[in-house]
Parts: structure tokens; C-alpha cells; sequence
């Protein structure tokens, strides 16, 4: 809260309320997309509801509060600039929100696999993080699936836990990282094997 123009630092609660708040931004992809709701309809195409809101309905004893917000409902190499200045613009505000507030600002991304790591490092490059002449703490993970959620051996449930878990541990004051496979790697070390198709760390030679 303010008072007098000065800010005052919130309590123990509401700080630990913080920690425990996850902002969801989805932009479609493979683990968002859905069966046909023709009957005559052949082609997955993205549904009402996203992916990582029914996984994390599904699972209401988590010790989290969360708001999800969709950006855009797209194959990730149908994903334009102006797609990645909307996410940017709503990181931003999010930011903005939250600078006043003690604790950690936790973010996940969904996206389409193919092109995640050019997303997040547009994001890592070009977000404005101090606002208010303040820095707040914050980990955004972007995580998507190879398979839709509506899969029974997808990797979506698996996949969007881990990066919400991720989002509680910072590895650094602003951490961008790619939560695939298994892994947690900071986006600018994260490369995509050819031929398995798995996110892996860069091999320094």
C-alpha cells in the first residue's frame, strides 16, 4: 500500500500471498489444440478453453492461485511480431502492477514448441523490468507440449507443472527459462535438438 506518497512495504501475508500467485499467458500451439467440433472436421483446432487451465483446475489442492489470460490461438510459426509485442506489452503491465509489492512475480507462457525460443528470447531481450523506479523479482517460464493436452500420453500436464514450479525457485533477479523435457534451462543457454526434437542445454565446445 501508499501512504503519504511513500510506499510501505507489505506485510509477511501479503507477501507470501504474492509468492503464491502464477499469471498463466497462453498463445495456442500443439498443447492447446483440440478434436474438431464438426463432425465432418478433420483438423485439431484450437477450443474455448486452454490447456493449462484445465490442468490446473483438475488440480485443486495446489498451493497456488493463478489468472490465465489468452494472447493469441496459434501454431507457434504462425506466431507474428505483433504477437510477441502483446505478450511483451502484458508482461509489462503485469510488472507494473506487481512493483510495488514485495515477493516473487511468477509467469508462465504457453506456446507452440517451434518456435518458443525465438519468443522468449524476444521477451528476455526486450522487457522492461524496472518500472516505478522499482526491480521486482520475477521468472517467467515458457512451456508448451509435443503432443495436445487432450492426449492421454501427453506431455502438457507434466510440462506445465514443471514450469510452475519453476517460477518459485529464481536462479536469477529476471530469469526467462524454457521448461521442456524434464529441464528447467535459462532461454539464452536453450537450444532444440534436430533430430530428437527435445529442448537441451547449449554444449560449450
Amino acid at each position: 500500500s501508499i501512504s503519504g506518497g511513500v510506499a510501505i512495504s507489505p506485510s509477511y501475508d501479503e507477501a507470501v500471498e504474492n509468492n503464491r500467485q502464477v499469471y498463466v499467458l497462453t498463445l495456442g500451439g500443439t498443447i492447446d489444440k483440440d478434436y474438431p467440433k464438426l463432425t465432418s472436421g478433420y483438423a485439431f483446432e484450437f477450443g474455448d478453453e486452454s490447456a493449462a487451465q484445465r490442468i490446473l483446475e483438475a488440480h485443486p489442492n495446489l498451493g497456488i492461485s493463478y489468472k490465465i489470460k489468452s494472447i493469441c490461438k496459434k501454431d507457434s510459426l504462425e506466431v507474428t511480431q505483433h504477437d510477441r509485442d502483446r505478450l511483451r506489452l502484458e508482461i509489462e503491465n503485469i510488472i507494473e502492477m506487481r512493483s510495488l509489492n514485495l515477493g516473487l512475480l511468477r509467469i508462465v507462457v504457453t506456446h507452440g514448441t517451434d518456435t518458443m525460443i525465438e519468443t522468449a528470447l524476444y521477451i528476455k531481450n526486450k522487457i522492461k523490468a524496472k518500472i516505478l523506479g522499482l526491480t521486482p523479482h520475477f521468472v517467467i517460464a515458457f512451456t508448451g507440449a509435443t503432443k495436445p493436452e487432450r492426449f492421454v500420453d501427453s506431455d502438457a500436464s507434466f510440462n506445465v507443472g514443471c514450469a510452475v514450479a519453476a517460477t518459485s525457485c529464481p536462479c536469477e533477479p529476471e530469469s526467462v527459462v524454457i521448461c521442456m523435457n524434464g529441464n528447467v534451462i535459462p532461454v539464452e543457454q536453450c537450444v532444440r535438438d534436430e533430430a530428437s526434437g527435445l529442448f537441451r542445454k547449449k554444449v560449450n565446445k
